[in-house]
């Protein structure tokens, strides 16, 4: 007998290949963003996680605590990491004015530049793979894809947006 178990909703029922085809459309969407950001981490001698953790700090993800939570890795990965990065001259360490034994992550112009270019990359290739999509469409994948996800709402800060607002 065949296993199938089935998500009900209201757009009806979706059977386990609903749910491979929507894991193979992540998937290839996560490579694309791989294939343009990888060459950018590299040209700096960083990890693509690290380029991600410049963009995350920048956010206000400004502690390793939050960086380990959000990542859902080791210390030791969000340390090493932050380690190459501050080495490498794209993130600095800030001791917290509130509590002196707090540290806090800031980007420093590098890796600004860092996170530009890797911007660049997507948002050239975003706008070629996004022709013929409508701002209405992209608007309503993304809150698709954070119900998918159990995310209603953002759960990083969008630095390049101004608090409440969506557009």
């Amino acid at each position: 007998m065949q296993y199938r178990s089935f998500v009900t909703d209201t757009i009806g029922a979706a059977d386990d290949g609903d749910i491979v085809e929507f894991l193979g459309a992540v998937t290839d969407v996560r490579r694309m963003i791989s294939n343009l950001t990888l060459p950018v981490a590299r040209k700096r001698g960083i990890s693509e996680r690290a380029l991600g953790i410049i963009v995350l700090v920048y956010a206000g993800l400004d502690r390793p605590g939050l960086l380990i939570e959000y990542l859902n890795v080791l210390p030791s990965t969000v340390s090493s990491d932050v380690n190459k990065l501050v080495d490498a001259g794209l993130l600095r360490r800030k001791l917290s004015p509130a509590d002196r034994r707090v540290s806090r992550l800031e980007v420093t112009r590098k890796g600004i530049a860092a996170q530009q270019e890797s911007l660049r990359q997507l948002h050239a290739a975003f706008r070629a793979r996004s022709a013929g999509v409508s701002l209405d469409e992209l608007h309503a994948c993304i809150a698709t894809l954070r119900k998918l996800g159990g995310e209603p709402q953002p759960s990083v800060p969008n630095p390049l947006r101004e608090a409440g607002t969506t557009d």
